[in-house]
């Protein structure tokens, strides 16, 4: 059975999304597309709406490119919290939370859990305290030790907002997809057809 992703644009919003898309600026993030012929590399904050909401709403895109371009269209996260504990890059404390989530994701992802513990962040964002995440981090992302490890996994996720300053990401989600940097929120079907065309690009 197919995946279905969102409806498809008209070809007039096709080619005037292609004028758009064409215009954004090129970046060369030092991230590897491991072969893949589309890269995909989304700085977050796990407490943004925005980012919880784009998470939710590509979901189906990525599937239908994991089914019919196996291997084809890889996504990287790469953390860049709105909380100056963990970013330098800014000087106010917007989600209180964000730098415990960062965390919690990465060590739930050497657990294999990092899918579930994103889940849980994206549909628990808008209530997400550090003690909050502290328990989900134990109960879904099965990491029993986030304290003891916490100031090493924080040291990574300055790296990555510290990439993202260089990188000019003023917020979040910002997204790079194959470089070209995107740093607003495209609907679904926009989004798909940005995918589209790379692949198209790359003779896929």
């Amino acid at each position: 059975m197919a995946v279905r992703g969102p409806p498809p644009v008209t070809a007039q919003q096709q080619s005037e999304f292609e004028r758009w898309y064409d215009a954004q600026p090129v970046v060369n993030l030092p991230i590897s597309a491991s072969g893949a012929a589309v890269l995909v590399v989304k700085f977050t904050d796990y407490q943004c709406p925005a980012c919880a909401q784009t998470y939710l709403a590509y979901k189906s895109v990525f599937a239908k490119y994991a089914a019919s371009h196996p291997g084809a269209v890889r996504l990287v996260s790469r953390d860049f919290p709105l909380e100056p504990e963990c970013n330098a890059g800014v000087t106010r404390a917007l989600h209180a939370a964000a730098c415990e989530a960062a965390v919690a994701v990465r060590l739930a992802a050497e657990r294999g859990k990092a899918e579930a513990m994103e889940d849980w962040l994206a549909r628990n964002h808008a209530t997400l305290t550090p003690e909050l995440v502290r328990s989900a981090a134990r109960d879904v992302g099965g990491v029993p030790d986030l304290e003891a490890r916490y100031a090493g996994a924080l040291a990574a996720v300055k790296t990555d907002a510290a990439l993202a300053g260089l990188n000019n990401v003023r917020s979040t989600p910002t997204f790079f997809i194959n470089g070209r940097m995107i740093a607003q929120v495209l609907p679904p079907q926009f989004f798909d057809a940005a995918l589209a065309y790379e692949l198209r690009k790359a003779g896929k």
